[in-house]
């Protein structure tokens, strides 16, 4: 009587794990295609002009024309302004790493109660919105003469990749032994180089995660760079707005070219360090 019992619900319980495997399947598939029919739509309407776009949307365009790019490097210099965005990429991703990696060390490794106060100033930063606090940033750059130069862009970035970048980091962190700190205190290692020599390559998984996000957020941030930044000194985010030049006629296969353009360094940053990102999200996620 009892094994037959337990036969039947080990049954039921087989059964509602194939259900909920494949409700995990079907809903996946439909997330993907959320996302990737729209990818899809702009790149092939780089290629369409407006007639094509409107009749046949998600058909294959009839030929594989590059006319639609050169005209928007022509019209607002995307190669200019991928170049601007590139410079202030790497450089409030040097400038996070150096301010996030030893306030984390600091935070993570360091046993004191003043480390649990820090960790939760530094995550106040998720609840300032951008908009509360553009006027007093516009009022500091131009006082401090970095108006329409993208020094202004790589100085306050990291201010907003900070909250994120400490928070992966000291949960990355936490998860390495404190024996490996105390053998190399023993062999009379400083903590400058505990830091260089074991902590950076011990923690790369999650160093790579913090810079692939940082780069997305930075390389797509649009309102900083629209108000401290002029028409000489344009981000890619900007460049690719401008494409829309008239409120009567608007070329949509232009704007596709552009934003196809603009979204490359992104989708190849993130498929080259797709595993790393999600070794290291996990990997600090985990608490032992």
């Amino acid at each position: 009587m009892m094994a037959a019992w337990t036969e039947r619900v080990n049954k039921m319980r087989k059964g509602g794990s194939n259900i909920f495997l494949a409700g995990g399947y079907f809903f996946s598939i439909i997330y993907a295609l959320i996302i990737v029919i729209p990818l899809y739509f702009v790149v092939i309407s780089a290629f369409k002009n407006n007639s094509e776009i409107i009749s046949t949307p998600l058909a294959l365009p009839a030929s594989l024309n590059l006319q639609k790019f050169i005209q928007a490097q022509v019209n607002v210099n995307l190669l200019r302004a991928i170049m601007i965005s590139t410079v202030v990429t790497i450089g409030a991703e040097l400038l996070t790493f150096l301010l996030a990696f030893p306030a984390a060390y600091a935070v993570a490794r360091i046993q004191t109660r003043l480390a649990i106060i820090v960790e939760a100033i530094f995550s106040l930063g998720f609840l300032i919105p951008g908009l509360a606090i553009l006027m007093p940033i516009y009022l500091m750059i131009a006082k401090a003469g970095l108006l329409y130069n993208p020094i202004a862009l790589i100085i306050i970035y990291p201010a907003f990749s900070l909250p994120l970048s400490m928070i992966l980091l000291v949960g990355f962190m936490r998860k390495l032994p404190r024996e490996l700190e105390e053998s190399a205190v023993m062999d009379g290692a400083s903590v400058l180089q505990i830091i260089l020599y074991i902590f950076i390559p011990l923690c790369m998984p999650g160093i790579i995660t913090v810079l692939v996000l940082n780069f997305i957020n930075i390389w797509n941030e649009y309102l900083f760079a629209l108000i401290l930044m002029d028409s000489n000194n344009r981000t890619v985010q900007l460049a690719t707005a401008l494409l829309r030049s008239s409120q009567r006629s608007v070329d949509y296969g232009l704007i596709a070219a552009g934003v196809v353009i603009s979204m490359i360094p992104v989708i190849l940053v993130f498929i080259f360090f797709q595993e790393k990102i999600m070794s290291g999200t996990f990997a600090g996620a985990i608490k032992e």
